[in-house]
Order: structure tokens, then C-alpha cells, then sequence
């Protein structure tokens, strides 16, 4: 498992929570973490706070709000501490978490 699974799997969830099929969409998010922490640290920069932003959203989209917001806190901090708050993952990251809070 390398880079290319987790980017598939990192796909594949997006992909499933735009469709609102959530409960399968947290499973591939959470698989997606098992590629991730096996990669070196400078591969797995690239997709800081993606995993948690693939959770965050599958959660949100089951009514679990209260668990989603830790997750999308953490992708936001994750996110802006490692690309800035123009990046477009830092952008949904907040975009989500103001979701969470409005739901």
C-alpha cells in the first residue's frame, strides 16, 4: 500500500459522500488512513486533513454533527497550519466545520 491506494481510497470517499452514500464513504475514509500513516512523512503532507475532511463529511452526512466537528476542526487546523488559508482543502475544511455548526 503507497500513495497511489491512498489517493484512490481518498477518492473513492469523495466520490461516495457526494453521491450520500456516507456509511460506505466512512468506511473507504478509514481505510484511507492505513495507507497514510505508512507513508514517509514528506509524501504524507500532500494530503494533510484529507482523511479527517473525508470523515468529517461522511459523519455530517449520517446526523452525527457532534462527532463530525472534532474531525473537521482537526483537518481545519491540519490544513491551514500546513498550506495557509487560501489553500482549497483549508477552504472546504471551514466551509465544513461552518456546516457542522449550522446544522
Amino acid at each position: 500500500m503507497g500513495a497511489s491506494t491512498l489517493v484512490l481510497r481518498l477518492g473513492l470517499a469523495r466520490s461516495l459522500n457526494g453521491q450520500a452514500r456516507h456509511e460506505e464513504a466512512l468506511a473507504e475514509a478509514e481505510h484511507a488512513d492505513e495507507p497514510r500513516r505508512s507513508l514517509p512523512e514528506e509524501q504524507r503532507r500532500a494530503e494533510t486533513g484529507a482523511v479527517e475532511l473525508a470523515v468529517a463529511t461522511a459523519l455530517l452526512g449520517l446526523g452525527r454533527g457532534i462527532e463530525a466537528h472534532p474531525r473537521a476542526a482537526a483537518a481545519h487546523d491540519a490544513c491551514l497550519a500546513a498550506f495557509g488559508p487560501d489553500h482549497c482543502r483549508t477552504a472546504e475544511a471551514r466551509a465544513l466545520l461552518d456546516r457542522i455548526d449550522g446544522a
